[in-house]
């Protein structure tokens, strides 16, 4: 049984007459015949009685007809309108965001999408990089902001695209109270003997290398004091002359500074960047690709060479 076949079945049922069924669907009237027979043996019961002289439906075909001509009809909208429009009435948009892009680039690309997509439900969660690659690589997530991976294969390998939307220079996170708050910019060497407030190498490995790589080229490893706290416990930590730590401007950018300071580093720029990622695959839904579009729009100032 096929879609085909009871769209025949309806035709004939409409019009109880093989001769006006087969002009209206454009195919031969044995053809047509052939394929109501057909569908009859298949379901195991006849659906119209048939003589010389006119056609009418059984019991069985009269229920059948009643029941699948309205659902039939959706059915056939919802294929044309999905083949027409390359889209599907969607009810959510799930994107995942470190807290720093959800702060800056969301709530741009969010107002973008309400008056060009129109009432849809927002679903955004804030989380870290590497849960959102994975929301994404598993579908949980139509788009994600993250930290951009030191290793540019580690998304290639995952069949995912990436955006590069900002870079951020790192700064020095100290307490107001540090011998330091109060310098124009610091050398990392004089910070050897802090201890730091570090990042998860897993849940945040861009971080993670990118701190270690800057200390270790100021000549000393790290003391890691305590790892992978969120924004705000890091915040209250140092506020509260609890470690040091180094972080991306635009993520010391969130925090309240009613505890901290923000000193440049002397020393050459460490970049750390946010890009926009998602899943390029023949199985990727249109509004994934409508939003991304979207985005290179919105966002094509920003965008890094």
């Amino acid at each position: 049984m096929n879609l085909l076949s009871f769209r025949y079945f309806l035709e004939v049922a409409n019009t109880l007459n093989f001769s006006e069924a087969s002009k209206r669907l454009h195919v031969s009237q044995p053809g047509l015949s052939q394929q109501i027979s057909t569908l009859e043996k298949e379901m195991g019961f006849k659906l119209l009685k048939r003589t010389t002289r006119q056609v009418s439906l059984t019991e069985e075909g009269a229920y059948l007809y009643e029941n699948l001509q309205p659902s039939f009809n959706k059915i056939e909208n919802i294929i044309n309108d999905i083949v027409q429009f390359k889209q599907i009435p969607q009810t959510t948009v799930r994107i995942s965001s470190v807290p720093s892009a959800a702060s800056l680039w969301v709530p741009k690309l969010l107002k973008k999408m309400r008056t060009t997509l129109g009432p849809v439900e927002l679903y955004i969660e804030e989380t870290t990089s590497k849960a959102a690659i994975q929301a994404v690589k598993q579908q949980q997530s139509h788009i994600a902001f993250i930290r951009t991976p030191t290793d540019p294969n580690e998304l290639r390998d995952l069949d995912m695209m990436a955006l590069e939307l900002s870079q951020h220079p790192l700064r020095a996170i100290l307490s107001k109270n540090h011998r330091l708050a109060g310098s124009e910019a610091i050398h990392l060497e004089d910070l050897k003997y802090e201890s730091f407030i570090h990042y998860h190498p897993n849940n945040s490995p861009s971080l993670y290398y990118l701190l270690e790589r800057a200390c270790l080229e100021a000549g000393f490893v790290p003391n890691t004091l305590c790892v992978g706290p969120e924004l705000m416990t890091i915040e209250n930590l140092i506020g509260h002359e609890i470690g040091v730590t180094l972080m991306p401007d635009d993520m010391a950018g969130v925090m309240t500074g009613e505890l901290v300071t923000i000193v440049p580093i002397a020393e050459k720029d460490y970049m750390s960047s946010i890009s926009l990622i998602w899943e390029e695959s023949p199985y990727t839904p249109f509004i994934t690709q409508d939003v991304v579009n979207m985005a290179k729009k919105l966002f094509s100032h920003y965008i890094q060479d």
